[in-house]
């Protein structure tokens, strides 16, 4: 009897189980044979549909970004939401996305900023690029907190967006490394504590 032909995966699914074994494992923890258990294709097909494992990871990263981080940040940056409510809805996604039940721990873009630093350089100019596209998002939102006089007028805007940007760089460190979603939360709390709201606003 003649064996069938093999069953041919999509493109599109074998990325997305992809991601999610280098959103768990890592790039340097992840081996081509690795993929190919996981995805179901032949090492052959892989190369051939997305390039060494580099290449691979590069569109990993991006079709990571484009189904979640890129709507958090636009989200974000466009938000008419008074800046205490826009940046609580930013933390709560960046939260949400780095304490999954299920699957791998943390945010994808964060781990690869801490794995792929000084090491990978294509796969790092990514990273830093789409973390620039976060910066850009929270700086945007506290430029228009200011214009609607949401904040203090001698806030200093520029430290602002590094500080909360990076506390969202921490959510997604702290969920890769299990923290508790009270730790999380209390990290937010404080974080939300300090935000400069005008005397308006206060009394």
């Amino acid at each position: 009897m003649a064996r069938g032909r093999p069953r041919k995966i999509k493109p599109e699914v074998a990325l997305d189980k992809a991601m999610n074994l280098f959103w768990e494992k890592g790039y340097d923890g992840t081996s081509m044979n690795d993929l190919v258990v996981a995805t179901g294709m032949a090492k052959p097909g892989l190369y051939a549909a997305f390039g060494d494992k580099e290449q691979f990871y590069f569109k990993a990263l991006a079709h990571y970004f484009e189904g979640g981080g890129q709507k958090v940040f636009a989200d974000l940056k466009n938000s008419e939401l008074p800046i205490s409510e826009a940046l609580s809805q930013f933390f709560d996604s960046v939260m949400n996305s780095s304490q999954l039940v299920q699957g791998p721990k943390g945010c994808m873009l964060i781990n690869t900023l801490v794995e792929c630093a000084h090491k990978h350089e294509v796969l790092d100019g990514l990273a830093q690029s789409i973390n620039e596209k976060r910066t850009q998002a929270v700086a945007a939102c506290f430029a228009r907190a200011r214009d609607k006089g949401e904040i203090a007028t001698d806030a200093d805007l520029t430290a602002l967006t590094d500080f909360f940007s990076g506390q969202a760089l921490a959510i997604g460190v702290m969920g890769r490394s299990r923290a508790s979603a009270q730790s999380i939360q209390h990290l937010v709390d404080v974080a939300m504590s300090i935000l400069p709201l005008s005397a308006n606003l206060n009394g």
